[in-house]
């Protein structure tokens, strides 16, 4: 049960990394009504495009959940470091968006919690092997 569930967030986390990446890829700065140069345009594209790479990673994950404990070690990392950005944005600029919140959730929170969960399900299944 502790794997399906695991599946399930797995999946969600997915599939919010690409739908969030490949809608900042299509629509750039725009996607989060923002103006900007050429150049601000193009960066958040890139990293659109980055998120939207972790999360088919991460829906590459998701049979064999179990097994990828590194895998999910650096795709966490690099979302809580993403969200300590978030953070410190939050720090400089006051509290943004309610989307923003939401991310600032999945990144400092959900993500966290995400990685535990698979650490626990895949040392359960290292000592029951089917």
């Amino acid at each position: 049960m502790e794997r399906f569930f695991l599946q399930i967030a797995t999946a969600f986390s997915a599939l919010v990394l690409l739908g969030l990446g490949l809608s900042g890829v299509v629509l750039g700065v725009q996607f989060m009504h923002g103006v900007g140069t050429i150049t601000v345009d193009n960066y958040f594209r890139l990293l659109s495009g980055m998120m939207a790479g972790m999360g088919v990673v991460l829906l590459l994950s998701i049979l064999h959940v179990e097994r990828y404990r590194e895998r999910f070690g650096i795709l966490t990392f690099m979302i809580v470091l993403g969200g300590l950005a978030e953070l410190y944005s939050v720090t400089l600029h006051g509290i943004p968006s309610v989307g923003s919140m939401f991310g600032m959730f999945m990144t400092l929170i959900y993500a966290p919690l995400l990685w535990l969960l698979q650490r626990h399900v895949a040392r359960r299944a290292a000592l029951h092997p089917h």
